[in-house]
């Protein structure tokens, strides 16, 4: 399981409601939101239930 409040900013999520895919530019505590921005510079918070983490900025080993 994630800890949802370590996910890398740079993150992409896509988020349930449409499928689309955002971009984590911060994260937001009380209660834990991510803010995102779209490919057309829109700007929206989501809740960590609202969103999947589709590809993380993070090197694997």
């Amino acid at each position: 399981m994630n800890i949802l409040t370590q996910v890398p900013i740079g993150a992409k999520f896509k988020v349930k409601e449409n499928d689309e895919v955002v971009t984590l530019v911060e994260i937001c505590f009380y209660p834990t939101r991510y803010k995102t921005t779209n490919d057309s510079g829109k700007i929206n918070y989501f809740r960590t239930h609202e969103v999947d983490l589709v590809e993380s900025t993070e090197n694997s080993d």
